[in-house]
């Protein structure tokens, strides 16, 4: 019986049928040199000949043995993350003004707060996309996720329902201005909302922008409060 990838363990089959794949979790993209140097002297001890920046700012060993799979993570000091499994995937962020000259919010900060807030968010049966960018050049395409953030001196920009893929979809901007804790909240409603429709019958499985494009964004606007 040929190999295939051990979702239990986030364990990617590659091309080769006979290594996998798998992710060290960089939070907000960032790492410091202690992380770095732990990484740099997994891939050296189970032979990892490439390591892969991901679009969604995490870390790839590439070429792990399968009887290896549990000694790196341990060597890594990570559990394993399904991050292509649906329910949220990520939260792509720009460094903010943290590090950019152009950054006009703390999106690693902001960013972290998300992460610890709603990381992972159950029970929705579609996937969730999350950018968080420090300024309108929107590194991280914002525009493009199904749920968008842009810093600006007054405060937060939320949009909803942006994709790519086949059928890109440019999200629609729902709120303006604000501070930290208020767009938390009403990314907590957008959230309830999404998990709610996504498990009807007629939106089953649909991203948000979907859902949107059919149904319209007045019951959204309404969950948030924003009508």
């Amino acid at each position: 019986m040929g190999k295939d990838d051990i979702l239990s363990k986030a364990a990617v089959l590659q091309r080769d049928q006979e290594t996998y794949a798998i992710v060290a979790p960089l939070p907000n993209g960032v790492m410091d040199v202690a992380t770095a140097r732990r990484i740099a002297d997994t891939a050296e001890r189970f032979g990892v000949k490439h390591l892969k920046v991901t679009g969604a700012q995490r870390l790839v060993l590439l070429g792990i043995a399968e009887e290896d799979i549990d000694a790196a993570y341990e060597s890594l000091g990570v559990k394993p993350q399904q991050g292509g499994a649906l329910c949220q995937q990520y939260i792509k962020v720009c460094p903010g003004n943290s590090f950019c000259a152009r950054g006009q919010q703390d999106t690693l900060a902001f960013a972290q707060k998300v992460w610890e807030r709603f990381y992972p968010v159950p029970k929705i049966t579609a996937k969730v996309k999350i950018g968080v960018a420090g300024c309108y050049n929107s590194c991280v395409e914002p525009a493009i996720k199904d749920i968008g953030l842009i810093g600006l001196p007054g405060g937060w920009i939320i949009m909803v329902g942006g994709a790519g893929g086949k059928d890109p979809r440019l999200g629609e901007i729902i709120a303006r201005n604000l501070d930290s804790d208020r767009a938390l909240e009403i990314m907590e409603k957008i959230l309830k909302y999404y998990r709610g429709a996504s498990s009807r019958h007629q939106t089953r499985n649909q991203r948000l922008g979907v859902i949107l494009a059919r149904e319209g964004k007045g019951p959204l606007l309404r969950a948030c409060g924003l009508e």
